[in-house]
């Protein structure tokens, strides 16, 4: 805007001149800048559309059977399915996907795979982050969200989360505003079914980011209906917590709990939240506040006990983004034959060919793990691994060879036939 009041004194000034020259000179300079702005807009737009379509190549990647990129993708799913059902603490199940999805675009942005399909020098490594998370929550989040919602709810069911908050909710909803320690107006009628209409598409979609978006548009909604009465007066924290407590209380208190939990854990943890981790925390802190409502000791705050627990979630996430930096990647190992049972192991670069081993011993459930050792196929040939080869340095170094080789890693018997399988290390690779 201050451009453009800038541009408007400057205009008057010239037009005020006697030179219609000058006149014509400063419209025409008016038109080129409207032009420049024009195309500037187009670039904008040619650029989002860009950033559309490598999305949607990355989730078709995700869904090639014969993509090491979407192997990885399925069997991640299934892992996430198993593991999930098995969880009693909520945090702990969503933080395990947050990382799963964390190592998915660390392996994806750095894999030749990605790079078949972008001129790599048209982005820069923090956009391709960017884009990769926005395809991941399309193929990752958006078919897993039904069983993650099923299991967060049986995890707070039998930890008795639900049920204080829906005996807490009916004595909320039958104590007056003033009891509540609400001193602005609150949300007329139509107001709130804006606001409950909003939280129902909140839990419609699959996407944290799209989530906190339309939270963010929510509070909004209600800090603007509080100033009703007095138009004009900035209102604080101490103000907004009661008001919130009032509209939740006449919400879907589940829904809205699944969800808070959902975007807090499964944000990027580099995502800048900025006024969004305000509105996140404060709904979260109001939620633990009515689970733990008591109308005799009614505050206009958040408890220390709520305040800590945030704390705890803001050095989680940076702890979190650290993590995720650290070299940690998948590998995708067939039992017995190519084409066979297989799974996604998650292991740090210098993990061995043995301690691999082991990984393999227990997920595919071996009671001989001795007679058992780890393979890889290139190109139809047979290799097994050296006990100290490093399965991630022969998988990368496959991966950027120059002619594409076919390869695969097979956990099997160890057969001692003559003559015998070549036994390699990584330097085999280099």
């Amino acid at each position: 805007m201050p451009l453009r009041k800038e541009s408007t004194e400057d205009d008057l000034e010239m037009l005020s001149g006697s030179s219609s020259k000058k006149t014509r000179s400063v419209i025409l300079a008016k038109a080129k800048n409207r032009l420049s702005l024009v195309n500037l807009s187009n670039v904008f737009t040619v650029f989002l559309s860009s950033d559309r379509k490598l999305q949607k190549k990355i989730v078709e990647l995700a869904q090639d059977k014969d993509s090491y990129f979407g192997n990885l993708v399925r069997d991640y799913r299934v892992y996430s399915l198993e593991t999930m059902v098995k969880q009693s603490s909520s945090t702990e199940m969503l933080q395990e996907i947050r990382l799963m999805m964390t190592q998915l675009k660390s392996y994806l942005v750095q894999s030749t795979e990605l790079k078949s399909l972008i001129d790599p020098a048209s982005y820069t490594e923090e956009q391709l982050e960017v884009i990769a998370e926005t395809a991941l929550y399309k193929c990752v989040l958006k078919p897993l969200k039904e069983a993650i919602n099923s299991s967060l709810k049986d995890i707070h069911t039998k930890d008795g989360s639900l049920q204080q908050l829906k005996e807490n909710q009916l004595v909320i909803q039958n104590t007056t505003t003033t009891d509540l320690g609400i001193t602005t107006s609150v949300p007329e009628t139509v107001v709130l079914e804006k606001i409950l209409h909003k939280f129902a598409a909140m839990h419609k979609t699959y996407s944290p980011e799209k989530k906190i978006a339309i939270l963010l548009k929510t509070c909004k909604l209600i800090y603007d209906s509080m100033a009703q009465g007095n138009p004009g007066k900035p209102y604080g924290a101490d103000d907004f917590l009661p008001v919130l407590m009032y509209v939740l209380a006449r919400s879907n208190l589940t829904e809205v709990l699944l969800n808070v939990e959902y975007m807090m854990e499964l944000m990027d943890p580099a995502l800048q939240l900025g006024e969004g981790s305000y509105y996140l925390t404060t709904t979260y802190g109001v939620l633990e506040h009515i689970k733990n409502y008591d109308k005799i000791t009614v505050t206009r705050q958040l408890s220390m006990e709520v305040q800590d627990s945030i704390h705890r979630w803001e050095r989680r996430r940076t702890l979190n983004k650290a993590r995720a930096s650290r070299s940690s990647d998948f590998i995708c190992i067939s039992f017995l034959e190519i084409g066979g049972q297989s799974r996604t192991l998650a292991s740090r670069h210098d993990t061995t060919a043995e301690q691999l081993s082991q990984q393999c011993a227990e997920k595919f459930e071996v009671s001989h793990p001795k007679d058992y050792g780890l393979f890889v196929y290139v190109d139809d040939q047979c290799l097994q691994l050296d006990k100290d080869a490093l399965p991630h340095h022969i998988k990368a170094s496959l991966l950027k060879s120059e002619t594409k080789k076919d390869f695969h890693f097979i956990y099997k018997p160890i057969d001692h036939k003559t003559p015998p399988v070549p036994i390699v290390k990584e330097s085999d690779f280099s």
